[in-house]
């Protein structure tokens, strides 16, 4: 699976609200963007006016539902507004070191496991099973707020929305697959007690 311009579309609309997150009119955007999850897109007008103004044009849909560039970087917009949240230090991850792996949601997911592992596997695995794409926000929302309160990972929002565009392109497998090597390798490699 190729990466979309989604990721660099969607880093580049990142990086700026993440330079500005401590400002009063980005945290008015960042709650705009939070009471615009699972609400229908008339309903969410200043989420949409701000992720509209800094697609680019070719990405912009038509009729009147939101094409799949547009639903995946508003959704990948929408969990960073969630998880940032009353976080003084920033959860976004987008920079990376020359020769480092790019990082995908199963590796942010991999921290909550611990001891228990059985109830976080449980949600992991409905999750990467979710049928539709509401089924997949729904489970991610759930995700977003568990690493908000129990770690302290940050999260590759631009990975999530090309991974999300991939969803959304029927190439959902491709996606599940991504996740879970990268979700359960980490398990792995803490059982033989290596870093």
């Amino acid at each position: 699976m190729e990466e979309s311009n989604v990721y660099n579309v969607t880093a580049k609309i990142l990086r700026k609200i993440d330079q500005t997150k401590d400002t009063s009119s980005t945290r008015a955007l960042f709650a705009n963007i939070r009471n615009s999850i699972n609400k229908s897109s008339s309903n969410n007008l200043d989420a949409l006016a701000f992720v509209f103004n800094n697609m680019p044009e070719e990405y912009i849909g038509f009729g009147k539902e939101l094409s799949d560039y547009e639903q995946a970087i508003l959704t990948a917009i929408q969990m960073y507004a969630l998880h940032q949240q009353s976080n003084e230090k920033s959860v976004l991850k987008i920079e990376y070191n020359e020769g480092e792996k790019r990082q995908n949601l199963g590796d942010a997911l991999s921290t909550l496991r611990g001891s228990d592992n059985k109830s976080i596997d449980r949600r992991f695995n409905a999750m990467i099973l979710s049928s539709n794409y509401l089924q997949l926000q729904n489970h991610l929302r759930q995700f977003i707020k568990l690493l908000k309160a129990k770690s302290d990972a940050k999260v590759d929002y631009a990975s999530v929305a090309d991974d999300l565009f991939w969803f959304l392109k029927n190439q959902k497998d491709g996606v599940k697959i991504k996740w879970s090597r990268s979700y359960y390798k980490f398990r792995k490699v803490n059982d033989k007690g290596e870093n």
